[in-house]
């Protein structure tokens, strides 16, 4: 959207549930701080850039979900790697 009052009209004219585009924007903002060009951004910038595009339909609700099922499983995994690799290393010789 190009101006503000564009986003705002886009925000009270919002048809849809507001609780579910809320935590969608939620979710879609956890994603977009990952990236590089929002990491050194404040909150609000990136929660509006996030609603922004919720509304502006450039990113859908399965993509959302799938961008976050996809983060979570590398999240998970990246856990499972270092229990193992702590495990492994609880196991090894103390060398002095």
């Amino acid at each position: 959207m190009s101006t503000e009052k564009e986003f705002d009209a886009k925000l009270m004219d919002y048809g849809g549930d507001r609780y579910n585009m809320v935590v969608l924007a939620t979710m879609w903002a956890k994603e977009l701080r990952k990236k590089d060009e929002y990491k050194s951004q404040p909150a609000a910038v990136v929660i509006k850039a996030a609603l922004d595009d919720i509304l502006s339909n450039k990113i859908t609700k399965e993509a959302v979900l799938a961008a976050c099922k996809d983060s979570y499983e590398r999240d998970l995994k990246a856990a499972e790697e270092a229990k193992k690799e702590a495990e492994r290393k609880a196991k090894e010789p103390l060398k002095l």
